[in-house]
This record gives structure tokens, sequence and C-alpha cells, in this order.
């Protein structure tokens, strides 16, 4: 893909209010699907280790 149409993506894709732009992304509902699993993941995050880490 061209930087024109990197570029040309991400000017309507500001205009279209989105915060990521991945302009060779089709189906708009595969990346909330990425985002919603990214929440899932990273959302109850702690401050501390994972147990898993701590080798308790």
């Amino acid at each position: 893909m061209s930087a024109q149409d990197v570029v040309t993506a991400a000017l309507r894709g500001l205009g279209l209010g989105e915060v990521v732009c991945a302009p060779g992304v089709e189906d708009a509902h595969l990346l909330d699907a990425v985002f919603q699993a990214d929440l899932a993941a990273f959302g109850g995050r702690s401050p501390e280790p994972a147990s898993r880490y701590r080798g308790d």
C-alpha cells in the first residue's frame, strides 16, 4: 500500500471518529473483536506480577 493510501485512509478514519486506523482490514468487526479481546486480557491488570510469575 502506498504512503498516499495510508494517509488518505488515516484522514478518512479520523473523519469517521476512529481511534485506530487499519487501512488493510476490510471488516471493521474484526477490529472490534481484537479490541474486545484486548480489554478482556488487559482490563483486569494488577500492579503486581501474576501468581504464575511470583514463584509462590
